[in-house]
Parts: structure tokens; sequence; C-alpha cells
């Protein structure tokens, strides 16, 4: 996975992300709260041994001092020590329960030996402190006078620092605890999202329809209505308009041994944007000056007369059930060099109607003046699709970006390869940046400067003023003539 693949696969599943880390967060910060407050204070004394005043014996007796105290740390755990507190009231006001709230240390290197007592108040844990000293040192104190002979101690544990009140309680730790959830909610949410990946059979990437489709992808449309970095929608419309151009572009070049004369655009399932993709590549096809026709096949839910805005009463049914000539059907657009066929009356047999000799001399003779373009059905649904395919140069495939499910592109095309039909290339439409294509991020890095152009004030407009060079329009050309694969047929 690359940077940008983990940045896509975060911007699909931030939701995700965002809430397993609240959850995590909340979830510390209850137990947080539920947790009973610990406070913690301490105590320290010295540990000084018997001598006759000597240096060499001072040296010894201190070293003899700080083994002994060593030695005598488990005893703060001990029941004498114990017992000795609770026989104190002053040593613990409190009642607190004394098991794993002592721990007792010596500084190393000195003979400074260190009583630490936890408890549920300040007080408590201070008082706790002083008599577990005290305590402590009681305790050492006989255990030395009952090994010697004369019942003198060889060591002797003097207070010197009594244990204040803390503050703030050493627990729990709000801080620490609710980054910890936080943390671990994060991992949660990365786990939580890779398995609904895992799991996930739609189609999102161009990677993804090259493996199950296993031809080129031709082109990527953004989802239509999103807005550009400028916030106006002529930034997307100039950035939808680029993408088709780059679908136009990807087309052509998609046949390079046999002239394309004819395509038919399709999808697995309907509400795919099979019909948009169709017209908005015979619209730009038409722009690059091609002479274009739109023909509407999908004689059972239409939908070219209505967005081109022409009249659709008479059409494609009406020509191959032998009613008028072509030429009558054929409707003039409102982009130059467009041109379109609409379905007209839905009749009741369409796949045959599709599948007749007579559509396939339509077809054979519209592309002799035109670029056809035919928007037929989808796939699964009904077979008319994969008729019209055996009667053009090829196919272009549709798949709808985080919608489309991996069974079912598997299955429009073993229909297609059934009949034998020329797949040129798919379409990924509906591309969103969060589906982590790249051209996607591409054409969306291009919607700035699409954009609405700011008027130019002062000196800045001369300097702004294009030149006569920049605004002669360039000259569109289609390819040269090839070889048509209808003829080698």
């Amino acid at each position: 996975m690359t940077v940008v693949d983990l940045i896509a696969f975060i911007r699909r599943n931030w939701r995700i992300l965002v809430v397993a880390v609240l959850v995590g967060a909340l979830a510390m910060a209850a137990f947080s709260f539920l947790t009973p407050k610990v406070y913690e204070s301490s105590s320290a004394g010295f540990v000084i041994a018997a001598s006759d005043g000597s240096s060499a014996d001072a040296i010894s007796g201190s070293q003899t001092a700080v083994t002994r105290a060593n030695a005598y740390l488990p005893l703060i755990s001990s029941s004498a020590v114990s017992e000795r507190i609770e026989a104190d009231p002053e040593a613990n006001p409190g009642g607190e329960a004394l098991s794993g709230r002592l721990t007792a240390r010596v500084a190393p290197g000195s003979t400074l030996i260190e009583v630490t007592a936890e408890a549920g108040t300040a007080q408590n844990a201070a008082a706790l402190a002083n008599g577990a000293l005290a305590a402590l040192a009681a305790v050492i104190t006989d255990i030395e006078t009952q090994s010697t002979a004369d019942r003198t101690p060889q060591i002797t544990v003097v207070p010197l620092e009594n244990a204040e009140p803390p503050a703030a309680p050493t627990s729990p730790d709000w801080v620490r605890n609710i980054l910890l959830g936080a943390l671990g909610g994060l991992v949660l949410g990365f786990g939580l999202a890779f398995l609904r990946r895992a799991l996930d059979i739609r189609v999102r990437t161009v990677d993804d329809l090259t493996e199950l489709f296993g031809v080129g992808v031709l082109g990527r449309i953004p989802k239509a209505g999103r807005r550009g970095r400028t916030g106006g929608r002529r930034g997307t419309d100039a950035l939808t308009a680029e993408a088709f151009r780059s679908l136009r572009t990807g087309l052509r070049f998609s046949s390079v041994d046999e002239e394309t004369r004819s395509v038919v655009i399709t999808s697995a399932n309907q509400a795919e944007g099979k019909s948009t993709i169709a017209a908005g590549l015979a619209r730009v096809t038409a722009e690059s000056g091609q002479r274009t026709l739109l023909v509407d096949a999908d004689l059972r839910r239409p939908s070219v007369a209505r967005m081109l805005d022409i009249d659709g009463a008479i059409g494609l049914s009406e020509v191959l059930s032998h009613q008028i000539p072509v030429d009558d059907a054929i409707r003039p657009t409102g982009t130059a060099g467009l041109y379109a066929l609409p379905a007209g009356h839905i009749p009741p047999n369409p796949s045959e109607m599709l599948g007749s000799e007579a559509m396939r001399a339509l077809v054979a003779r519209l592309s002799k003046d035109y670029f056809v373009i035919i928007d037929a059905p989808p796939v699964l649904p009904v077979t008319d699709a994969s008729i019209v395919a055996t009667v053009v140069d090829g196919v272009v495939f549709v798949v709808a970006s985080n919608q489309t499910r991996r069974p079912e592109v598997v299955a429009a095309r073993r229909i297609v390869q059934q009949v034998r039909a020329r797949v040129l290339g798919t379409v990924l439409n509906m591309v969103t940046a969060r589906d982590g294509d790249t051209g996607y991020y591409y054409y969306d890095r291009k919607n700035a400067y699409y954009a609405e152009p700011q008027p130019a004030t002062g000196r800045k407009r001369a300097a702004a003023a294009p030149r006569r060079s920049e605004l002669a329009p360039v000259e569109s050309r289609a390819l040269p003539p090839q070889t048509s694969r209808r003829a080698a047929r």
C-alpha cells in the first residue's frame, strides 16, 4: 500500500476511525471517572549504624547500614508492621486496607530509606506514610535488640522527613488513560476498516476494474454535483468536461490497427450512469470536429431525448419497423456536429427488434456518415446490449465506483465474451476523491485552473490580457481513416 493508497483508505473510512477514537477515549474517561482516587505520599528516614567513633568503624558501619537496610525492606509488608500501624489510630485514621498500599526502598548509594503509602485521601496518605515509617523503625529496632547479647541495636532508623498531603491524586491518570483509549480506539478502527475493506465486494478503483475486466480503463468520470475548490459550478463543469475529453482520447487510441466508427455504451445494471457517459462522450466527440450520432437503443427505458431536450416521439423503433426513413428520425442538438436518434415509441419486442438485420444494416449505414455512439440497456437484466454489441465495432463498459459489485462485473464480462463482442475498454464512473483514484486527484488539481478567473484591475489588467495567438482556436482533427473492422468481416 502506497502513501496515496493509505490516504485514500483513511478518507474512505474516516468516520469509522473518528467514531472508534471517540469511543475509546470516552470509555477510558468513564473508567477514570468511576475509578476511586488514590493519593500517594512518602516519608523518609536515615539508617544509622552503631559506631565506636573511629573512621574505620564509621565506614564499616555505613556499609553495614546499607546492607541491613536493604535486607529489612520486605518487612514493610509484614504483619508486625501492620499490627503496629493498626494499633496507632493516628497512623491510619481512615482505616485503609494495608495490603499493597505500602512500599519501601533505599536510595542507591545512600542510607536513606523511603516509605511510600497510598490512601483514598491526601491526609490519610500522609498519615499512613508517617505511621508506616515509625512502625518499620520500631520493628527493625526490636529485631536488632533481640539479635545482640547486650541488647544494643546495631542499626536504627531515624525519621528525617515527614510525609505531606499531596496536592493531586496519582491515580487515575486522566490524560494517560484518555490517550491510551484514543490510541486503542484508533487501532480498533483501523482493524474494523480493514475488515470492512476485505468484506466489501464493490469496485472502487481503476486497479479493481482492470483486474476484473481484463481490459484498460479508458476514462474516470467524477461524480456529478461535486463542487470544485473554487466553490462554484464553473470549475466542476470544466473538471467533468476534461474527464470526458480524456475518455474520448482513450477511446480513439484503444484501437490502433482498426478504425472504430461505432461503439455501444452499456453497464452491468441500471443507475450506473451509462446514458450520461454516452451523452457526454458524444458531445465532446462532436466538439472535436467529428460528426457524431447518439443513438438511443434503450427501447425499454429511453433517456436520450430527455437529456438532450429533443423531440423523441419518433425514433429508432419506427426506423427499424420501416415506418419512416432514418433521415426523418435523426434530430439535431444544441451542440454543433452532434445529432441524435431517439428511441421513439417503446415496442413490445425490443430484443427482437435490436437483433434484426435491419439494425445491423442501419448501424453499417450510419457509421459511414457519423461516429455512432449507441446507448444500450444494461447487460445483466436484459439481452439487448449483448445483441447490439455484435453489430458495432466495439463495446465500452461503464462501472459505477463504490456501487457496482465485483460479481456483477464478472457476470457482465462473461455475457459480453459469450457473444464475442470486442470490448474497447471500461469507464470508471462516479469517482470521488476518497475512492483513491490517482486520475481523479489529477483532475481535481486542474479544477482551480478551469475555475472562473477573477477580473484584473489596474496594471494587472494589461499583464493579464491574453495575446492574440492565445485566443486563436485550435483546429480539431479526427484520426486518419483506417481499414474498417466491418469491411474486413
